[in-house]
C-alpha cells in the first residue's frame, strides 16, 4: 500500500534528520516551515528600520542600544544572523591579521531593508516523469514579504503573500487536473520569552483546489515552536506540532536542533526538515554563496473537480533528496539551483477512492530574490 511506504519513507527521513543531517523544505506545505526554520525574517532579533519618505527614522522604531545588543545575542534553532543597522555592504571591519583570524571578523550580511517591504522571491522547479506513465509537474510560485511592528520593534510579525501554481502532465487513468494552485498568505510571528528561550508562532491561511470548485478548497496551515538556546550562538533546541492542512498526514512533530560549530557550517537536525549547510565563499557583509544536502517530506492536499463531474480531495506526497547551491546577497536578494532524487510517491483520492504509486524521478528547480 502506498500509505504503508510513506511510512516508511518518512520513518528514513527521521533517521537521516539525525544521521545525515540534511533538508531544505522547498516543496508544498513544508515551504511553510522553511519560512521559519530557515527565514533571516526569524534570526537574531530582527529590527528592520521603517523609513519615512524623508528620510527620518520614526520615533517608534528607534530602540535603545542595550535592547539591540541583547537582541543580537540571541540564538535558537531558527537563528543565525540579524539585522545590523551599523554594518553595510564594503565595510572593512578586519584590519589586521590577528583579527582575521577570529570569527569577530565574520561580517553578517545585511539582510533587510529599511521599510516595511522586504522583498520579493520568484521560483520555477519541473518533476520530469513519463507522462504516459505517471505524473510530471512544473512548479511556478511568486511570493513578496512585508514586515510591520506591532507597537515596539521588539514585537515584528511579517507578511508573505504567495500564489504557486503545479502544472500537470499525465494520462487520462489518472484522472488529476492540468493546474492546482494554493495561494494566501504566510504570517510569521517570533517573540523572545527570556534571555534562552523563545516561541514562534506560523498561521497560513490559504486556498488550494484547481479553481473549479470551493469544497474543501479552503485550508489552513499552523506552527507553534518553543526554542532554546542550550550552548549561546552554538546549540539549540525546539520543538512543536506542525498542522500541514493535508489529508494523509494533518499533523506531524516538529523537533530538533540547530548546530553551528562555525560561520562555515549548519547541521540542522529538525524533523521534518533536516539540512546541512556549507559556507563556501564570502565577500564581507556583501554575499555569500552557500552550497547543502537537504531532505524533503513533499505533497499537498488539494480540492478538484473529477472527469465525472463529481468533486474531490487529490493528495500527493513524496520524499525528496535535494542538493543545491545559494548565492545571497545583502538586503535579501540572491538566488538558487537545486537538483534532487525523488522517491515514494503515491496519488490518491478521498471521497472516491482511487490510489497510485508513482515510479520515482529527478526534478530540478531555481530561484531569485529581489
Amino acid at each position: 500500500m502506498a500509505r504503508g511506504r510513506i511510512l516508511t519513507g518518512i520513518w528514513t527521513v527521521m533517521l537521516l534528520s539525525f544521521a545525515l543531517p540534511a533538508a531544505k523544505a522547498q516543496e508544498s506545505f513544508l515551504q511553510q516551515f522553511q519560512s521559519v526554520s530557515r527565514s533571516e525574517s526569524a534570526e537574531k532579533g530582527f529590527t528592520p528600520l521603517f523609513v519615512s519618505a524623508e528620510g527620518e527614522v520614526n520615533p517608534l522604531e528607534s530602540a535603545d542600544n542595550s535592547t539591540k545588543e541583547s537582541e543580537s545575542q540571541e540564538a535558537s534553532s531558527v537563528q543565525t544572523t540579524g539585522y545590523q543597522a551599523s554594518i553595510t555592504c564594503g565595510d572593512d571591519v578586519c584590519q589586521d591579521d590577528e583579527c582575521s583570524a577570529t570569527s569577530a571578523c565574520d561580517i553578517p550580511l545585511v539582510r533587510f531593508r529599511k521599510s516595511c517591504f522586504q522583498g520579493a522571491q520568484a521560483s520555477y522547479g519541473t518533476l520530469n516523469d513519463n507522462p504516459d506513465l505517471g505524473i510530471k509537474i512544473r512548479t511556478l510560485e511568486t511570493s513578496a514579504t512585508f514586515a510591520i511592528p506591532l507597537g515596539s520593534m521588539e514585537n515584528v510579525i511579517t507578511f508573505t503573500p504567495y500564489i504557486r501554481a503545479d502544472l500537470l502532465e499525465a494520462a487520462a487513468v489518472f484522472d488529476v487536473p492540468e493546474s492546482l494552485f494554493d495561494t494566501g498568505i504566510k504570517m510569521f510571528w517570533k517573540r523572545p520569552i527570556s534571555d534562552r528561550l523563545g516561541s514562534i508562532l506560523l498561521i497560513t491561511p490559504s486556498i488550494r483546489s484547481d479553481f473549479t470548485t470551493r469544497d474543501n478548497a479552503f485550508r489552513l496551515f499552523g506552527m507553534g515552536l518553543l526554542t532554546w538556546q542550550w550552548v549561546p550562538q552554538k546549540l539549540s533546541v525546539s520543538g512543536g506540532v506542525v498542522y500541514t492542512g493535508r489529508d494523509d498526514f494533518p499533523i506531524l512533530p516538529a523537533m530538533g536542533l540547530l548546530w553551528t560549530p562555525s560561520p562555515e557550517w549548519k547541521f540542522d537536525a529538525q524533523f521534518p526538515s533536516p539540512r546541512i549547510s556549507r559556507r563556501l565563499t564570502k565577500n564581507g557583509a556583501c554575499s555569500e554563496t552557500w552550497a547543502y544536502l537537504s531532505g524533503v517530506f513533499g505533497g499537498n492536499t488539494w480540492a478538484v473537480t473529477r472527469a465525472g463531474g463529481a468533486t474531490d480531495q487529490l493528495t500527493i506526497s513524496d520524499l525528496r533528496l535535494v542538493t543545491g547551491i545559494e548565492y545571497v546577497q545583502c538586503e535579501n536578494r540572491g538566488f538558487f539551483l537545486e537538483a534532487g532524487y525523488v522517491f515514494n510517491r503515491s496519488m490518491e483520492y478521498t471521497n472516491v477512492p482511487f490510489q497510485r504509486d508513482l515510479d520515482a524521478a529527478m526534478m530540478m528547480r531555481a530561484g531569485v530574490s529581489f
